[in-house]
């Protein structure tokens, strides 16, 4: 009996191009009863920016303050907690970076909890605005082939030039030779 060829590949993969999806444990809150009870989807709340977050990026130079604030009223109370890059990194109403440093650059979320249930905020992600690009060094001109004389181009050119100054020439002669006549003429009449 002979083996089957066995794929190089696990059956169950996953394709390279599928979107990205984020799986969280559901959210467990309390009903008016006090029961617990599993809450279908985790829905992200939005945050309010300085600057603001365009598609949950804020983009902003180094040295300058950037603010996150949660906006969702809760009751109770929700103890509010902040999240950098997963870790936790400080508490509050508002987070202040101020004079962002290449270190807090990344993404930020706020978990808000309190008796009943805890929300999560949508994540931001704070990075330094795309660079402008910069000029590129002037190259040599060619000349342009299509502009460029040579042969038998370049001297029906030259002739024709000379022929226009001959016939220039012969136009300024001309009307010398014609003032000259005329004065003698003059001259001659009133003598």
């Amino acid at each position: 009996m002979r083996a089957k060829p066995q794929s190089p590949l696990p059956r169950d993969t996953v394709p390279a191009w599928s979107p990205l999806t984020i799986t969280t444990d559901p959210i467990l809150e309390k009903d008016a009863a006090g029961g617990d009870f599993r809450a279908n989807l985790l829905q992200l709340m939005p945050l309010k920016t300085f600057p603001a977050a365009i598609r949950g990026v804020i983009q902003s130079e180094l040295n300058y303050s950037v603010i996150l604030q949660w906006v969702v009223t809760m009751d109770p109370e929700p103890v509010l907690s902040w999240t950098f890059n997963g870790v936790p990194c400080g508490m509050g109403e508002k987070l202040f970076i101020r004079r962002l440093s290449w270190e807090q650059l990344g993404t930020y979320m706020c978990i808000a909890t309190n008796s009943k249930k805890q929300l999560v905020s949508e994540p931001v992600t704070i990075s330094l605005p795309e660079p402008i690009a910069q000029p590129t060094e002037a190259e040599p001109m060619e000349p342009d082939p299509t502009l460029s004389l040579s042969g038998g181009s370049a001297i029906g050119l030259l002739v024709a030039g000379i022929l226009g100054a001959g016939t220039l020439i012969a136009g300024v002669c001309f009307t010398i030779i014609q003032s000259l006549r005329t004065d003698r003429q003059r001259i001659g009449i009133c003598s």
